[in-house]
């Protein structure tokens, strides 16, 4: 298990917190003795290095990636078939609705505080009280990336939400008009691009897991290629695989792109770090606690899941299976293949026992009985032991997320190029990821539609599980064709079929989740979400 050390440590800061006490006047004065007052802090160095520190645990908290965005959001690709669990899951079989679905509330605040944070940072910042230049670009370089990491997760799960580029001041800024996805993608760009000049290419073994200029590139290439900008996709991710010492893992070595062994290696471009720790309290912001990889959670098989689980669907392992590839089937599939083991490395046929037993009867709202025995290994901490070992809630799983690997941008990189109408130079780049897996490469004559659908197939090969396919179905405009009403995909079965009929994506609606209720309630000033 990780040092207790680990960069993240966590100090709180309280930023605008009133404390209001009765109506007398003299008690607005008093201070609370348990928090470092706003004036007597950001005095030096040390001060703002804590505060960078504070800054990521918003973002890697239970109530966002630790464990909610999974489960309200990730879970929602077709890769997943969700046995439903109360209103735990309904946001995940697309069936949620404001006000009545849990976890709809709990990510947006994240996010805006992690950005409160950085625009503090920002602003606080001179060169009196960080007089090194070093210092103060390190500083700012994580600043910048992080507020941009939270603005294109609001961007890109609640779309049209208020951009906070400066510290509450006035009454009109504490309550924000909505912003567009254009500006805020500019904004995302521009922080970006800060980020990339003042952050290192990379840092001290002490520091690694901190942004660097090749995450902010690779972060501001992605955005660029959501944007349908290729021309800058393209260069920005050309840039990464050029001007940076990335590689792609051996194939021996692939599944460590996904446990705690070699974390930070030279395939990770970001991501985001984790503590297995005892002490865990559900949802807080206090030192110590809430960085463990409680997505677990959502990710470990339904036997051992506290809520019921899901199940791999059928067409996901086909795509490995037509294109030979079992390095990275076996590190995203946990199912009966010759010297398949489970937790702890006990026979899988063994270890998932029960699990099979419920895929075999478990009964859809059709009537439709059993499914595929088809488990997700990716982060469900199979090398964490046996399985009486792992705790149901994930809090001593220390295991950080990959965000971007550099695989992934070999193949945004790719897309960006045929889009970009150059595509017999696509072609190479999703080569190495297929080469890396020992499977065929692609015939260089390929024309631009045959690539389309090689990228699309690549990247469930190679990022299933991982947190992307949902964005990849929006973007690409195939929502609806796999997870709408009419889709059969899952071998003749809707991917959500165990919630049921109404379990499907909706066009016009589905894209986005909707605007929190009590932020609704809060500002007047912003509007539902399309569908809502």
């Amino acid at each position: 298990m990780k040092s207790k050390n680990k960069f993240f440590t966590i100090l709180i800061l309280t930023g605008l917190l009133l404390v209001v006490n009765g109506c007398n006047e003299d008690k607005l004065d008093l201070s609370n003795p348990n928090t470092v007052a706003e004036p007597e802090f950001f005095q030096n160095n040390a001060d703002f290095r804590l505060a960078v520190n504070g800054m990521y645990h918003p973002i890697t908290a239970v109530l966002f990636w630790g464990r909610v965005i999974h489960t309200g959001a990730l879970l929602r690709s077709d890769a997943f078939n969700i046995v439903p669990f109360q209103q735990n899951t309904t946001m995940s079989t697309l069936e949620g609705q404001p006000g009545i679905a849990r976890w709809s509330s709990d990510m947006f605040p994240q996010l805006y505080q992690t950005i409160f944070r950085a625009n503090t940072i920002i602003e606080k910042i001179n060169e009196t009280n960080v007089p090194s230049e070093t210092d103060r670009n390190e500083i700012l370089g994580q600043a910048y990336f992080m507020r941009a990491f939270a603005n294109w997760y609001l961007a890109n799960l609640w779309g049209n939400v208020p951009l906070v580029m400066k510290v509450p001041k006035t009454r009109e800024d504490f309550f924000p008009q909505p912003s567009n996805q254009a500006a805020i993608n500019e904004a995302i760009v521009n922080d970006l691009t800060e980020a990339f000049n003042r952050l290192p290419n990379s840092w001290p073994d002490a520091e690694k897991g901190r942004p660097t200029a090749g995450s902010a590139l690779a972060l501001r290439g992605k955005t660029h290629l959501y944007m349908k900008d290729y021309p800058n996709a393209v260069a920005d991710l050309r840039a990464v695989t050029t001007d940076f010492s990335y590689a792609l893992l051996p194939a021996s070595r692939y599944e460590q792109n996904f446990t705690e062994e070699n974390e930070n290696n030279e395939e990770s471009v970001f991501e985001l770090q984790y503590l297995g720790q005892d002490n865990f309290i559900w949802g807080t912001d206090i030192p110590g606690t809430g960085t463990q990889g409680h997505y677990l959670i959502d990710y470990s098989p339904p036997e051992l899941s506290p809520d019921n689980g899901h199940f791999i669907n059928p067409h996901i392992l086909q795509v490995f299976e037509d294109n030979g590839d079992t390095v990275r089937r076996n590190a995203t599939i946990a199912f009966d293949y010759p010297g398949a083991t489970g937790y702890g490395g006990v026979p899988f046929t063994e270890d998932f026992a029960a699990d099979i037993a419920v895929a075999n009867t478990i009964t859809d709202p059709m009537g439709n009985v059993g499914v595929p025995a088809l488990f997700t290994k990716k982060y469900a901490g199979f090398e964490q032991g046996m399985r009486a070992e792992i705790p149901v809630l994930g809090q001593t799983i220390g295991n950080n997320w990959r965000i971007i690997r550099y695989a992934d941008v070999l193949l945004m990189l790719a897309e960006a190029l045929n889009e970009n109408m150059a595509t017999a130079e696509a072609i190479p780049f999703i080569n190495q990821v297929r080469e890396r897996s020992g499977i065929a490469p692609l015939a260089l004559t390929l024309d631009k539609a045959a690539v389309e659908q090689a990228i699309i197939d690549e990247r469930i090969m190679e990022l299933t599980g991982e947190g992307h396919r949902f964005f990849d179905l929006v973007r690409w405009g195939i929502a609806e064709d796999v997870l709408g009403a009419g889709s059969t995909i899952a071998a003749g079965r809707h991917p959500k079929s165990l919630a049921g009929p109404t379990a499907v994506f909706t066009v016009g609606q589905d894209e986005l989740i909707w605007i929190p209720v009590p932020e609704l309630q809060a500002n007047p000033n912003l509007r539902p979400n399309p569908g809502y």
